[in-house]
C-alpha cells in the first residue's frame, strides 16, 4: 500500500469516528414521547380496570410510578496497527477495526396507592375551590358538577352507585343548566383571598351589571334557586350541604370512590355474570330508564375490540369505551384529573424522568 493510500485510509476511520455524535439530545424528543403517551395509556387501563372490578366486588388498587430512569450508553473505539518488511520488495500492512458497545437500560419503580395516600386520594370528597377551579379553567360545568358535586345550597344530585338509585332534585339539573351557561358566556368569577386569620377564602362573583339581558336574567334565576340574596356581588364558598346565610354558596361534593362507583354501574356485565352471583347489578339492570342517553358506557365483547379507546381483558373478557364515545372519553380524562385534584401528598416528588447518556 502506498504512503498516499494510507494516509486516505487513516483519515477515513477518523472521520468516521467523529462523526459519532452524542446520543442524548436526540433521545430526549423520542423519550419524553414515548413515555408521556405510555404512562398516559397505562393511567387509562387502570381506572376502567377498577371500574370494572367494583361490579364484581374486587377490592379498587391503583400503582402509581414513582421514578423513570433510562439510561442509555454507546461505546465506540478505532483499534490501528502495521507492519513493515524491508526487503528487494517493499511490503507495508496495516489492521484496523472499528468497536462499538450501545446499551439500553431504563429502571421504573413502582408505588402502591396505600394509607394515608389512598384514603386523602380515593376517600377524600373535592375541595370546592378546586371545584369551581376547574369550571373558571374552561372544564364543562355540566359535567364537573353531575359527576362530582352531590349538593348545592341543599339541592341534592342524582347517586347511583352500585349499590341504588336516587334521582336528582330537578331543581339541581337547573342550577347545572345556568352555571354552563354562564361558563360559556365567561359569567362566572372566582377570588381567592386570606382572612385575618390567615385562611382562605374563595368567593364567587357572577357578571351581571352591564352584562346583556339573558344573561342577567340567568343569574337571577340562579339566586333564586340557590336562595342567594341577588344584591350581593360576591359569594363566599363553603363546604357543606347547606349555607349557614344568603351570601354563600355550599357545595357538597363526591369522594373519587363514590364516582367510581358510580361509573361502575354502567359497565355492560354479562348476564350470567350476575344471575350467577358473580357480579352485582348495576344502573343497566335495575334503572334502565335513569341512565340519561349519551352517558357513560362501558361495553364487553369476548374479543378484543378494534376501534377502542382503552380496553382491559378481564375474567375472559374484553371490558372498553368507544372511541367514538366522546361523554366517556371525557369521563376517563376527568377522573385522571381528579387524582390530580386530590393529590394530598406534599413532600413526594413527581414522577422523573432522567436519561444520563454516556458516550
Amino acid at each position: 500500500m502506498t504512503g498516499r493510500l494510507k494516509v486516505l485510509f487513516i483519515g477515513i476511520l477518523i472521520a468516521g469516528l467523529a462523526g459519532c455524535t452524542s446520543i442524548g439530545p436526540g433521545s430526549v424528543t423520542r423519550d419524553r414521547f414515548d413515555y408521556n403517551a405510555s404512562l398516559g395509556e397505562s393511567w387509562k387501563r387502570q381506572i376502567l380496570l377498577n371500574i370494572v372490578k367494583m361490579r364484581y366486588v374486587e377490592p379498587v388498587s391503583f400503582v402509581d410510578v414513582g421514578q423513570i430512569v433510562a439510561a442509555y450508553t454507546l461505546e465506540t473505539g478505532i483499534n490501528l496497527g502495521g507492519s513493515a518488511t524491508v526487503s528487494n520488495f517493499n511490503t507495508t500492512a496495516i489492521d484496523s477495526s472499528l468497536q462499538g458497545k450501545y446499551t439500553d437500560r431504563p429502571t421504573i419503580t413502582y408505588v402502591p396507592m396505600a394509607g394515608s395516600s389512598f384514603a386523602g386520594t380515593l376517600l377524600t370528597p373535592f375541595p370546592p375551590d378546586k371545584i369551581m377551579s376547574t369550571v373558571q379553567s374552561g372544564i364543562p360545568a355540566d359535567m364537573i358538577f353531575r359527576m362530582g358535586v352531590a349538593a348545592i345550597n341543599g339541592l341534592r344530585n342524582m347517586s347511583a352507585p352500585v349499590s341504588g338509585f336516587r334521582p336528582a332534585d330537578e331543581k339541581f339539573l337547573r342550577v347545572v343548566t345556568i352555571l354552563r351557561n354562564l361558563q360559556l358566556s365567561n359569567a362566572i368569577r372566582l377570588k381567592t383571598t386570606n382572612d385575618r386569620d390567615g385562611k382562605k377564602k374563595t368567593t364567587v362573583s357572577f357578571w351581571s351589571k352591564g352584562a346583556p339581558p339573558e344573561i342577567s336574567s340567568q343569574v337571577r334565576e340562579l339566586c333564586g334557586l340557590l336562595g342567594l340574596d341577588p344584591s350581593v356581588g360576591q359569594y363566599t364558598l363553603v363546604e357543606g350541604i347547606e349555607p349557614d346565610n344568603n351570601r354563600e354558596i355550599a357545595l357538597q361534593s363526591f369522594p373519587l370512590m363514590h364516582v367510581l362507583s358510580f361509573m361502575a354501574a354502567r359497565v355492560e356485565i354479562p348476564e350470567e355474570d350476575v344471575r350467577e352471583g358473580r357480579a352485582v347489578p348495576g344502573a343497566r339492570d335495575g334503572k334502565a330508564d335513569a341512565i340519561e342517553k349519551g352517558r357513560f358506557t362501558v361495553k364487553c365483547s369476548d374479543a378484543k375490540p378494534q376501534d377502542a379507546f382503552v380496553s382491559v381483558a378481564y375474567r375472559g373478557r374484553w371490558f372498553w369505551v368507544d372511541d367514538r364515545d366522546i361523554e366517556s372519553k371525557r369521563v376517563i380524562s376527568f377522573i385522571m384529573l381528579v387524582f390530580t385534584l386530590t393529590d394530598t401528598a406534599k413532600s413526594e416528588p413527581l414522577p422523573t424522568v432522567t436519561i444520563p447518556a454516556q458516550q
